[in-house]
């Protein structure tokens, strides 16, 4: 069984040739009180007996410059995916060249990213996986963008941080939802995830630790937080979780 985390964040130590472009709003702390280079990341997974990761560009310390995912990505193909972030969808063309293979709307502030035609249609044409960043209040934005879209998958960040009420959305086919430490801490994580599991199906369930954006507790731990959310379902459920819904978005890590 392979365990893929889809959800993780880098930030390189060469700050000459990757430098940092810090958001300024509240969250981006951890670009300097614990920044993970891909190396480090790699090591950390090896510990935890994960195997591969889906690397996220780390807006809150890179901006929309893909650089350092894009090069972490080309130089462990076997180990990385990499979702990039964009100003322009004509861009898109050349990360994917690059071996980038998915793109991610941030509309945390606001739906309005959602509605960018221009990104679906280009995510369309080249195959691109597509994930998102929002918040509770603009999931109505995010809903009409998904049912709009039905041949498009959407891969949900942190289940929009609205682990109690995304199920509301589960008629949606090609909604799937990111389980990251966000959602399991909001419960007791068994349960949680049976839940999720009862609205959607595992086939639309995954897990990311959002390290190290997330770095409250050691890599380990977050990794045994999802072995053990799943850890009362079958062997082919937890490989499911762990691995497969993951596997099949991103087949190029298999």
């Amino acid at each position: 069984m392979l365990v893929v985390d889809t959800h993780t964040h880098v930030i390189s130590d060469d700050l000459e040739r990757y430098p940092l472009q810090v958001a300024d709003y509240p969250g981006v702390e951890w670009v300097y009180e614990a920044p993970v280079t891909a190396e480090e990341l790699l090591a950390e997974m090896a510990a935890a007996d994960v195997d591969r990761a889906v690397l996220v560009q780390a807006l809150g310390g890179y901006g929309t410059d893909n650089s350092y995912v894009v090069d972490a990505r080309a130089a462990y193909p076997n180990s990385f995916s990499a979702v990039a972030i964009v100003d322009d969808p004509a861009e898109l063309d050349a990360l994917v060249a690059a071996g980038v293979g998915g793109v991610r709307f941030y509309a945390v502030g606001g739906g309005g990213p959602l509605q960018d035609e221009a990104t679906w249609d280009t995510a369309r044409r080249l195959g691109l996986r597509v994930s998102a960043a929002t918040v509770p209040e603009h999931l109505p934005a995010l809903v009409e963008a998904v049912a709009a879209h039905p041949d498009v998958i959407l891969a949900l960040d942190h289940c929009g941080f609205a682990p109690e009420s995304i199920g509301n959305y589960a008629h949606l086919e090609n909604l799937y939802l990111k389980v990251t430490p966000h959602v399991l801490d909001a419960g007791e994580s068994a349960a949680m995830l049976e839940r999720l599991a009862e609205q959607f199906g595992l086939n639309r369930l995954m897990w990311g630790s959002d390290y190290s954006q997330t770095h409250d507790r050691p890599y380990t731990e977050l990794a045994d937080q999802a072995r053990a959310a799943c850890a009362a379902m079958s062997p082919s459920e937890q490989a499911q979780f762990l691995g497969g819904t993951a596997l099949a978005l991103w087949p190029e890590l298999a």
